[in-house]
């Protein structure tokens, strides 16, 4: 199965672990900035709310440069520009830097997702697109799950300052990530212009009819999806803290989950190629209600496990989601991956900052009780894919009788 996938495969992969490990330690940081500043909880949602923001909203414009110009600049420049913006986070003295600084680095993270993805998915045959785009996804959630453990040990080293040692590690590979397409460009014999990972889409320039539509659905269960996701880790350490437990141990439970998340990537991509895009998205997130429900009333081991129940729920929805985004619009695989990367995830932090208004009008735990909503939100948009789904198979039904009895 994994022979299938291509060696450019393998470096978006590398490169994806490393863009998320410079991009998601904030939640660890933030309750040393509720200290320091003396950050509210609204606060802390805005940050997230203005950091997706400029990581999503803007995807959709990296999407369409990396299928106007190629990927391989986009993926090397945006890897060295996230780990420099994010590294000197911890350096913020005010509330101000601290957002510019979030939203700076967001746009590393929306300039390389359009074009590795679009890489991974054209790396492999039709087959097994699932499992590739999956495993592109599980790097990143591996890279999601060691960014809190390895800015907590950077802090442990030099204080909030510790956010710093992103910088060596994002550049280095940012240059060894040059060197190697640069080789593989060299071998395939490209024209100069033109980069051996670049995708050139030959599929029909007209979306099929009905295709827009099941394309926004994607969308919008993809955003459900995330929504809970990103609200959950943005609060996760917080409130268990709150609940009169050690940072320490709301870090290693967030990493856990994270850790879960990469788990499910890899099983939900690789379960859509044998039964279906659609049905493993809508099973996830039904099962993603209950098992945060049961979250906030468990204790001890069970809310670990509850904990890595959820992760690999969320982790089992998004490659499926991206999938079945890039099967509607072949013909600009970028631009689709834009939409449920970048439109996709733009609610996480309008998520955060919802729950944390709640939280400071009445207190955490019930901001997060309503987070129980967001997945249901995604099951009705994705029952109502399932209902359209089968209408376009049945309309393209004589359409393939008559093209086989000519």
């Amino acid at each position: 199965m994994l022979k299938q996938l291509s060696r450019a495969a393998w470096l978006m992969a590398t490169a994806h672990l490393t863009i998320e490990l410079c991009n998601n330690f904030l939640p660890v940081v933030y309750p040393l900035f509720i200290s320091s500043m003396g950050l509210t909880y609204t606060q802390v949602g805005v940050v997230t709310l203005i950091a997706g923001t400029s990581g999503t909203l803007t995807q959709p414009i990296f999407g369409y440069l990396s299928d106007r110009w190629g990927s391989r600049r986009l993926t090397v420049l945006s890897i060295a520009w996230i780990g420099i913006t994010m590294g000197l986070v911890g350096f913020a003295t005010n509330y101000s830097t601290l957002i510019l600084l979030a939203a700076l680095g967001a746009l590393g993270s929306a300039a390389f997702h359009p074009a590795g993805a679009t890489v991974a998915l054209t790396s492999s045959n039709g087959n097994r697109r699932g499992t590739a785009v999956s495993i592109f996804s599980v790097s990143g959630n591996v890279g999601t799950a060691l960014s809190p453990l390895f800015i907590t040990v950077g802090i442990g080293w030099l204080g909030l300052q510790g956010t710093s040692v992103l910088i060596p590690v994002a550049v280095l590979f940012s240059l060894f990530l040059h060197q190697q397409l640069e080789r593989e460009k060299q071998l395939a014999g490209v024209h100069p212009a033109k980069s051996a990972f670049e995708h050139q889409p030959n599929a029909p320039k007209n979306i099929e009819k009905g295709a827009l539509l099941g394309l926004i659905l994607v969308v919008m269960a993809i955003m459900s999806r995330t929504w809970f996701q990103v609200t959950l880790m943005t609060y996760l350490p917080e409130w268990i803290r709150s609940q009169g437990n050690a940072l320490a141990w709301g870090g290693q439970m967030l990493s856990v989950m994270l850790i879960a998340i990469g788990v499910g990537s890899l099983t939900g991509g690789t379960l859509s190629d044998y039964i279906g895009r659609w049905q493993v998205l809508a099973l996830s997130l039904v099962l993603l209600a209950p098992a945060h429900w049961l979250f906030l009333l468990a204790t001890g081991p069970a809310q670990m496990a509850l904990v890595a129940t959820m992760g690999v729920l969320i982790g089992a929805s998004f490659p499926v989601g991206l999938v079945m985004a890039q099967d509607a619009w072949p013909s600009r695989v970028g631009v689709a991956t834009a939409l449920v990367m970048g439109l996709g995830w733009t609610t996480g932090g309008i998520g955060a900052s919802i729950t944390g208004f709640i939280a400071d009008q009445f207190s955490l735990t019930i901001g997060l009780q309503f987070l129980i909503l967001a997945p249901l939100v995604g099951v009705g948009c994705l029952l109502v894919y399932a209902v359209l789904e089968r209408s376009w198979a049945r309309r393209r039904e004589p359409e393939r009788i008559i093209h086989n009895e000519f």
